[in-house]
């Protein structure tokens, strides 16, 4: 899972201006002489520009009503605010003029327009005025899991507001889509990007775009990519879209988490063990080297260390300068005319950014305890190639058996798969509810152990941690499993259903189907849980 920021409010000016120069002829408005009077103020265009990246809608409106409305830099930046506010289609009439399509680079922002219109025709939009967030559906399918959406982003959105001291207009907005085609028919990211990299989420042109956690085969961590992309956005509307990606990446990654409360494995491998690793193995990607996005690296391998290095590298800046100093820092950046930060980094902390990425080379070098061997075997984790090759094939026939219904058979399969790959929670999982459904439930709780026992979170897994717990009468950590497992993996039907389970078809299975099963005591989770069932991806 990877997520990107793409730089929203680059050249706006410049091309709003070259779109003047191609309409007028190419006539140049200034003379040799210019460079010694005194700035001019910011043209109407750019004023508009400005709010539209700060996302001040209500300002860049009045802006647009003012005065005449027929100059091709105006009408760019009305076309340019129809897409932060989501209409793709007047968007798209505005830019189909060839006033747009002659500039240099008047070409991707038409086509941006045309794409996000058909991949967000027949949407449905939900608005939640009182908690101040608008999500568009590409799929109504989607509509059970608004709630849970609209949840994490105001809780989220309250913490990142407090931390980078800006506040977030209203209302939020979140377009959540079905599949990578459209996250990059909307964004404008390129599809190869997504794909490469495993992007799930965009923050650009004024809202968090993100893919339905229904189109990947084992969810994804949603709601912290929520928060991360909610934080790109603050960052834009701090700054005025000109963090450096360095910066809009860190602080991301820094507040994915802040807004709840610590959850098993949050940071396993640290940010810090992996940069570390990398930095002496010569795999660095390099703070500065980030290039456009990190959604836009090589290699899956190349986002994830370069993730792990802006994370590591704003938080040594912080825990050495402070949050107050990272909020001056934004004000400065926003106010300088340049989309060089040197000038702000080095007013607020007195040293530009080589000096600051020394530092911190140093800091890991020597501060780090862990060796580069034990983080590099903790992102490469591997088995023996013949145990490798016979975990697979347990688990391959033990899914083959229990789709057909003979859950006892894949208990026989599925149990040594458990000693083969004792941390792997998905194997667990397997094994106990091949078990459960068989009717051994001792030897499923065994199966499935307890959080000490596995490595990683999977949806499925906590569910059933759940459904376990909460039969021995324990309901806060039962709820905790139960929220745990939404927030990786909504959409299974043994998450969203808190372990209930439906019988596959089949001899064995039907003997222990029984009756109608329990549904989530709660509303909004049992709507959840009949949108699993629907939509049957187990």
């Amino acid at each position: 899972m990877r997520r990107m920021s793409l730089r929203a409010g680059l050249s706006i000016a410049a091309f709003a201006g070259s779109c003047a120069a191609a309409v007028m002829g190419g006539a140049a408005s200034s003379s040799s002489s210019a460079v010694l009077q005194a700035p001019a103020p910011p043209s109407r265009a750019r004023r508009i520009a400005n709010a539209t990246t700060e996302l001040d809608i209500e300002r860049a409106r009045r802006l647009l009503e003012e005065g005449e409305v027929d100059s091709p830099a105006l009408t760019f930046e009305r076309a340019r605010l129809a897409i932060y506010t989501g209409d793709c289609d007047a968007a798209s009439a505005i830019l189909a003029s060839p006033v747009f399509s002659a500039a240099s680079e008047g070409t991707s922002m038409p086509e941006l327009a045309r794409s996000c219109a058909r991949a967000t025709a027949g949407s449905v939009v939900i608005d939640e005025p009182r908690q101040g967030v608008r999500i568009r559906l590409q799929d109504e399918a989607d509509r059970a899991l608004v709630p849970f959406i609209v949840s994490v982003a105001e809780r989220s959105r309250a913490i990142i507001e407090r931390d980078l001291g800006v506040v977030l207009p209203r209302p939020l907005r979140i377009d959540l889509v079905r599949d990578l085609f459209s996250l990059s028919a909307v964004s404008g990211l390129p599809l190869s990007a997504a794909e490469t990299t495993g992007t799930v989420a965009v923050a650009r042109w004024g809202r968090v775009t993100m893919l339905s956690p229904r189109a990947t085969p084992l969810g994804y961590q949603w709601e912290d990519t929520l928060a991360h992309e909610i934080t790109h956005l603050a960052l834009s509307r701090a700054t005025r879209d000109k963090a450096p990606l360095w910066l809009q990446e860190g602080i991301a990654k820094r507040e994915e988490t802040r807004w709840r409360a610590e959850r098993p494995f949050d940071d396993t491998p640290s940010a810090d063990a992996v940069a570390h690793a990398a930095l002496v193995s010569g795999r660095s990607v390099g703070v500065d080297q980030l290039g456009a996005s990190i959604a836009m690296l090589p290699t899956p391998e190349a986002a994830s260390t370069a993730f792990a290095e802006v994370t590591s590298f704003m938080a040594y800046f912080v825990e050495k300068q402070g949050e107050a100093a990272l909020r001056l820092l934004l004000a400065d950046l926003k106010g300088i005319d340049s989309d060089d930060p040197s000038e702000a980094l080095r007013s607020v902390t007195g040293y530009e950014l080589p000096a600051w990425i020394a530092f911190w080379r140093e800091h890991l070098l020597e501060g780090v305890k862990q060796s580069p061997q034990i983080a590099q075997e903790t992102l490469d984790r591997g088995r023996d190639p013949a145990q490798g090759a016979e975990l697979s094939r347990r688990v391959r026939l033990g899914d083959l058996l229990f789709a057909g219904g003979h859950v006892e058979a894949a208990a026989t399969q599925l149990g040594p798969a458990v000693k083969l790959a004792p941390a792997e929670a998905a194997v667990r999982w397997r094994a106990a509810r091949a078990l459960l459904l068989a009717g051994d439930e001792e030897q499923a709780k065994q199966a499935l152990g307890d959080e000490k026992d596995i490595q990683s979170v999977h949806g499925a897994w906590f569910a059933w941690h759940g459904r376990f717990l909460k039969r021995a009468a324990e309901a806060v950590s039962a709820e905790r499993a139960f929220a745990l497992g939404i927030a990786a993996d909504p959409y299974s039907e043994d998450v969203a259903c808190e372990g209930q389970r439906r019988a596959s078809a089949g001899k064995s299975a039907g003997k222990v189907s029984g009756g109608g099963l329990p549904l989530p005591d709660d509303p909004q989770r049992r709507a959840l849980c009949a949108a699993a069932r629907a939509f049957a991806r187990d």
